[in-house]
């Protein structure tokens, strides 16, 4: 999905994801253990063959 957002817009959302952040490592280091970290599901098998997504000069 493309979205592009500028603007004031764009300054709020990031402003809220920087706050949101920010009092995320507080609560942590006020209750270590305190953080939710969401488990994701079983990732595919890729094949030992398969190229890397970054590759070296």
């Amino acid at each position: 999905m493309n979205l592009y957002i500028a603007g004031r817009m764009a300054a709020v959302i990031k402003e809220a994801t920087c706050k949101l952040g920010v009092s995320r490592i507080r609560r942590e280091a006020r209750k270590p253990g305190s953080g939710f970290w969401p488990k994701g599901g079983p990732r595919p098998e890729q094949p030992a063959s398969a190229p890397r997504g970054v590759a070296s000069p």
